[in-house]
């Protein structure tokens, strides 16, 4: 990133075991300044338009939108027209068992995981529904309102209206249509089989059993749907699992390969390679340096 970055520190929590929600309202048109932040960012816009330019793209954002910000990912605002938005800052790994069951819903990895398993879908970005936006602002309201009072256990029921909002939001991914709903509960049975089993072999036939179709069907949905094949699919799945271990631990490439599902390191090395333009190994480097410059120490092979 460009050497004058801003970015927003944890220091922002008062708890970090808890969601902070701010609102935020533009009253100029000027362009915001570009930034990022050490944590995961979920934005609801209110009321107003304007651009939101992230990830080396921009487009127009309107009530009703909503979209994560993942961390040290920058992003920015412009050409606002009263724009106000409800930000809710979190930290993902302070919820493993909430986040755990969102899983089982595909709006999560489009929110979530758009860039690595739906490159048709693009921008970790939603829209809601007007019954569904005003819910949401009901969440949004309630939660500021339990802020501003600070009854004893606000911070727990915080807590809760944060995942509800975020299971509302996940589950508007869904098209109307019953049998669209019903592909998109299939797919998501299937990655969410393909993140508990990734480490071993898996036939496309054990991918179709695990949503009780057939690898015709698993097939075609998934290429409907994902623009690739259920195999690609988890290969990606694969990779990224690798990337994330080389980044932060200090297993042996060997060792790594084995974990995530691929026959050998070699394998691993090819896959990987053609994929991020890096070798596991330079990869590895180029990590190591960035969490030296951030104080982020290794953590220990296991």
């Amino acid at each position: 990133m460009a050497e004058k970055e801003i970015v927003i520190t944890l220091e922002c929590f008062d708890d970090r075991r808890y969601p902070l929600l701010r609102r935020i309202d533009y009253d100029t048109a000027e362009s915001d300044v570009a930034h990022c932040h050490e944590f995961h960012e979920l934005v609801l816009v209110l009321s107003g338009t304007g651009f939101h330019r992230t990830g080396g793209e921009e487009y127009p954002i309107y009530p009703g939108d909503v979209f994560v910000i993942p961390p040290r990912q920058e992003h920015s605002y412009r050409n606002l027209k009263k724009l106000s938005i409800a930000n809710i800052l979190f930290l993902r790994e302070e919820f493993p068992a909430e986040f755990e069951e969102l899983h089982a819903m595909l709006g999560y990895y489009v929110l979530f995981e758009a860039d690595k398993s739906f490159p048709g879908v693009h921008r970790r970005h939603l829209t809601l529904t007007q019954e569904n936006f005003s819910r949401a602002a009901e969440f949004i309201l309630q939660m500021e309102q339990e802020a501003l009072r600070k009854a004893p256990g606000w911070r727990f029921i915080t807590k809760l209206l944060f995942f509800q909002l975020l299971a509302l939001i996940c589950r508007t991914f869904s098209a109307p249509e019953a049998a669209r709903e019903n592909e998109t509960f299939k797919i998501s049975r299937v990655l969410r089989f393909c993140r508990e089993n990734y480490s071993r072999r898996l036939t496309l036939q054990e991918l179709a059993d695990a949503a009780d179709i057939s690898v015709s069907t698993l097939t075609r949905l998934f290429r409907q749907r994902m623009g690739r094949s259920p195999i690609a699919s988890l290969n990606r799945l694969r990779l990224d699992r690798a990337a994330t271990l080389l980044r932060e631990t200090a297993l042996p490439v060997s060792r790594i390969a084995v974990l995530c599902g691929f026959c050998d390191s070699n394998y691993l090395a090819k896959s990987f390679s053609a994929t991020f333009q890096l070798s596991p190994r330079a990869y590895r480097a180029a990590g190591r340096r960035s969490s030296e410059r951030r104080g982020e120490p290794l953590r220990p092979a296991e």
